[in-house]
């Protein structure tokens, strides 16, 4: 399985390395609120928007996986609190 992961990583890499190589021109003049930017080659806007996809899918994982631990933490809890309050009735 090693191996598989190590081949489809330098595959990965020389896709991404040409992609870089083919899109080296610089596209346009890019301007936010009348600043200018730059002229960035397209492959690095290529990879930023990636990387800001990524990043933000993860975050969107995170805060998903924090509420829902929350969420079993309060079930337990209350589930805890309804048992303790049978079992003095029983007595």
């Amino acid at each position: 399985m090693a191996k598989v992961k190590a081949i489809l990583f330098v595959i990965l890499v020389i896709v991404l390395v040409d992609f870089a190589y083919e899109n080296a021109q610089a596209p346009v003049m890019l301007k936010l609120f009348k600043f200018d930017l730059g002229q960035p080659p397209t492959f690095l806007l290529a990879y930023f928007s990636l990387a800001l996809g990524l990043l933000i899918g993860w975050l969107g994982h995170v805060l998903r996986l924090r509420k829902k631990k929350r969420e079993a933490t309060a079930a337990a809890a209350s589930s805890a609190a309804a048992q303790e309050q049978q079992e003095p009735q029983q007595a």
